[in-house]
C-alpha cells in the first residue's frame, strides 16, 4: 500500500468513526424523545382519568338535582 493509500484509508476511516458516533448519539437522541413521549401519555392518560372522574361527579350531581327537582 502507497502513502496516499493509507492516508485515504485512515481519513474513511476517520468518517467511519464520525458516522458511528452521530449514529450513536441519535440513538441516544431517539431513546430521550420515547422516554418523554411515554411521559407525556401516562400525563394525558392521567388527565383521561380525571376527566373521566369528574364526569361521574357531574353525571351524579346532574342525577341528584333531578332527584330534588322532583320533591
Amino acid at each position: 500500500m502507497r502513502y496516499g493509500d493509507a492516508k485515504i484509508t485512515n481519513a474513511l476511516a476517520e468518517i467511519t468513526n464520525e458516522f458511528a458516533e452521530i449514529t450513536n448519539e441519535s440513538a441516544e437522541t431517539t431513546n430521550a424523545l420515547a422516554e418523554i413521549t411515554n411521559a407525556f401519555a401516562e400525563i394525558t392518560n392521567e388527565f383521561a382519568e380525571i376527566t373521566n372522574e369528574s364526569a361521574e361527579i357531574t353525571n351524579e350531581s346532574t342525577a341528584g338535582i333531578a332527584m330534588i327537582a322532583t320533591i
